[in-house]
């Protein structure tokens, strides 16, 4: 964890122009990586422009010091259709077509384990796709497609 202050102090000095490094900030990075050390995700709440994706930023560019890959999957599920996040079944041809969510959830379950994948749902939290993640959030780690396929989350 050290590691991970050190690295977080440094990248906070490097960018352009340098965050202002208050310990309250630096503390706040700290318990999300804490909290995703042990939970497979978790939810940033906050206004606008009280530095959400600022801290998730510099924890990545921390932990990529650090000799941690994240790679990051950046979408707003509240400017899509349910089923343009999740993914469509056609009852006429029994075909099913990946949503955008569940396209970079196969990405992320097939992945190598030396590589940590951050799905990032930005904006606004939605009761109509925030009920379908919360299985993956539980200790199940499993998303339940609206066909019925169960993608299984791994440690990263």
């Amino acid at each position: 964890r050290n590691e991970v202050e050190e690295a977080l102090r440094e990248i906070m000095k490097e960018q352009k122009p340098p965050l202002e490094m208050s310990n309250h900030q630096i503390s706040k990075v700290l318990q999300l990586h804490s909290a995703l050390d042990q939970r497979i995700g978790c939810v940033i709440f906050g206004e606008p422009g009280t530095g959400k994706t600022t801290a998730w930023r510099s924890l990545k560019t921390a932990l990529g010091k650090c000799g941690m890959l994240v790679d990051c999957h950046i979408l707003n599920p509240k400017s899509m259709y349910r089923e343009e996040l999740f993914g469509t079944f056609n009852a006429d041809t029994r075909e099913w077509t990946d949503g955008v969510l569940t396209n970079v959830a196969r990405k992320a379950t097939k992945a190598e384990e030396n590589t940590h994948h951050w799905i990032i749902c930005d904006g606004d939290i939605d009761p109509n796709w925030i009920e379908q993640l919360n299985s993956v959030l539980d200790d199940n780690k499993l998303l339940t497609l609206p066909n019925g396929e169960r993608l299984a989350f791994g440690p990263n």
